[in-house]
């Protein structure tokens, strides 16, 4: 078999000829034709079929007729001129059924005589479609053979829609006994985009029927003239359009179109000048056809727009409609569009975000109910909003949405302005935000700043910043924190004043360092100066209170005063061995002018309730009297010369 191929003696054939072989079936290899269909009311295999081989010996056999068997003999199909490509190889050809029940596969058939054997028409034809687009004169060429007779003959049909449908070529082929070449050619065979053939044997009711049948070889279809490419643009559908509108444009296509060609129809001004056309529509192939097309929504109106056709391979321009086209305004919506505001920002108009969209139609709400078009980002909701046109005109309307999203606002609370009292620990300004979220960012002098920055007393100005999600600008909150200074009383001391002793000032008994402007209070509670006079004050704890200033608490610290009358303890002898300083903290001064192997605490009942061990050397030393409770106690101390006592009082801390 041979399809669509161009050996070198055929190309140069074709040059030589500006001839094209479009297709070449020589049957020797798988076939490209379809044997025994249905096609033109033909029946498969009754009494004759299509085969192919390379058989051409005749030979006899039997048939049994009406119960009597008869004898037939079938002559060798004659020989094939050098003409034919591979002479005397495979061909197609009809053969009797019960022929080759015998064995007898040569060209023959079995005629018809209403007695034995019955009328029936077989057809063969190619299996697929070939293209003669872009040629005027096409040809089919091929070898035959055909004796048969009256009643008996062939025939050649075509199709230019895929066998859907099948003309026969005018004539009959019979009375033909050896191979001879047919050339037809028909204006039916040109510019089609789908072209194929078939062979048709006729075996009618007859008499005088001879062998062969019809026998079929080197089958090619050939093209001679090239068709220019053209475009006909064809009468459109109305000639009253409206923006957006869509609408068909027809057109012919002549000649050869190359594969990947797309149509383009294009639309003039509306003067109907092609200076600078618009396409509005396309459509790839390369035949005749129909291109959908849509007028662009803002292409300006006018009563002189004009359409044509043009093609990109070959590139082809072309003619244009011979009606002028009316473009009318159409209403538009504007485009659908998704739009986020923030919520309690204001009051939108919605139409703002439609540009282009014509005034002159209305809104609804995300529940389909009827809405103003303007948006409160305080009450209305989130949702589709859709904007209908209702204009004048006899042109559609249109329409457009909006899917509003409403982005909530940051919150930095409320201005704030508080005082806060000095402290070692660091404050935490989040405790402080008033009524916002938690998730901003404070600013000192224009740099993040934490609580650290209100470690040292002053004021300081800060900016609580929460940010935004666009469009949501951010929220500030203005922040102004007072550190006050911590009140100081001092430390607490206890001291042993002799009865005979002048008056002491008793802010310099105190420990630490007091701030001067405290207040004095004595063991009853009621005010006292700053002066104690062993003379005529009571002991007891004097208090000294320094005031804060709000948020700072007041602040205490006491003396604890013991007054001595200083007459000595000579039992315990060396009386001068130890003095007492006065307690600080939990702890008592002693000044020792010895060293002490001991201490014991004595209460007043006598008993022994602490031994603090030694050795105790020269000087002052820190005596710890933790966890004792508030009262007198006598220190006795032991050392190389005996004893030696001294009173204290302990205020438990």
């Amino acid at each position: 078999m041979r399809l669509s191929v161009l050996i070198p003696a055929l190309l140069c054939l074709a040059q030589a000829s500006a001839q094209t072989i479009l297709f070449e079936e020589d049957f020797e290899g798988t076939p490209s034709f379809t044997l025994n269909t249905t096609d033109a009311g033909s029946t498969v295999s009754t009494w004759n079929t299509w085969v192919v081989n390379n058989s051409f010996t005749g030979g006899d056999g039997d048939v049994e007729c009406l119960g009597f068997p008869l004898t037939y003999s079938i002559v060798n199909t004659p020989a094939q001129p050098g003409g034919i490509s591979s002479a005397n190889g495979s061909y197609l050809h009809t053969a009797s059924v019960e022929g080759i029940a015998d064995g007898i596969t040569c060209c023959s058939f079995g005629a018809a005589d209403g007695f034995c054997i019955t009328a029936d028409n077989t057809f063969s034809r190619m299996s697929s479609d070939v293209s003669t687009l872009g040629n005027t004169d096409v040809e089919l060429r091929f070898w035959w053979l055909c004796q048969g007779g009256s009643t008996f003959y062939g025939q050649v049909w075509y199709s230019t829609n895929g066998g859907a449908n099948w003309t026969q070529v005018p004539g009959n082929y019979n009375l033909q006994g050896s191979w001879t070449e047919e050339v037809i050619t028909l204006p039916a065979f040109g510019n089609q985009a789908s072209l194929r053939f078939g062979f048709r044997f006729v075996n009618s009711v007859g008499f005088g029927a001879q062998d062969p049948g019809f026998g079929i070889d080197d089958v090619r279809i050939i093209a001679n003239t090239a068709v220019p490419a053209s475009i006909t643009t064809g009468a459109i559908a109305g000639s009253a359009f409206c923006q957006g509108a869509t609408l068909a444009v027809p057109f012919t296509a002549t000649g050869s179109f190359n594969a990947g060609n797309v149509f383009s129809a294009e639309l003039s001004d509306a003067s109907g000048s092609f200076a600078a056309p618009v396409v509005i529509g396309t459509l790839a192939g390369t035949a005749s056809g129909s291109v959908a097309c849509t007028i662009p929504a803002l292409t300006p109106t006018g009563t002189g727009y004009r359409v044509r056709v043009t093609s990109s391979d070959p590139i082809t321009v072309g003619s244009i409609n011979t009606v002028d086209i009316v473009i009318s305004s159409a209403p538009y919506a504007g485009a659908d569009d998704l739009v986020t505001l923030c919520k309690n920002s204001g009051v939108y108009d919605l139409l703002d975000y439609l540009p282009g969209a014509d005034d002159c139609g209305s809104w609804s709400g995300p529940g389909g109910g009827a809405f103003s078009g303007q948006l409160n980002t305080a009450t209305d909701i989130a949702g589709l909003y859709t904007y209908t046109t209702n204009c004048p005109g006899g042109c559609p309307q249109d329409q457009a949405q909006l899917s509003i999203t409403l982005q909530n606002p940051p919150n930095a609370g409320n201005d704030v302005t508080t005082s806060l009292c000095e402290s070692a620990t660091v404050p935490n300004l989040m405790n402080y935000v008033s009524g916002g979220e938690l998730t901003g960012v404070f600013f000192y002098n224009g740099q993040p700043a934490t609580g650290a920055a209100l470690m040292a007393p002053g004021t300081y100005a800060m900016i609580y910043v929460a940010y935004g999600t666009a469009p949501c600008v951010n929220d500030t909150a203005a922040f102004q924190f007072t550190v006050n200074d911590a009140p100081d009383a001092g430390s607490s001391v206890s001291v042993t004043i002799c009865a005979d002793d002048p008056a002491v000032e008793l802010f310099d008994l105190l420990g630490g360092a007091p701030d001067p402007n405290g207040t004095w209070t004595n063991p009853t509670g009621g005010a006292h100066g700053d002066l104690f006079n062993p003379a005529s004050d009571a002991a007891g704890l004097y208090t000294y209170t320094v005031e804060g200033t709000p948020p700072c608490a007041d602040d205490q610290a006491f003396v604890a005063i013991v007054i001595d009358p200083c007459a000595g303890v000579e039992e315990h002898g060396a009386p001068e061995a130890m003095r007492w300083l006065g307690q600080v903290d939990a702890d008592h001064m002693l000044l020792l002018d010895r060293t002490v192997r001991a201490l014991d605490v004595v209460d007043a009942r006598g008993c022994t309730v602490l031994t603090v061990p030694g050795p105790f050397t020269t000087g002052v030393q820190r005596i710890a009297l933790g966890g004792m409770s508030s009262g007198g106690y006598l220190l006795r101390a032991i050392h190389a010369e005996g004893l030696s006592t001294v009173r204290v009082m302990h205020i438990a801390r």
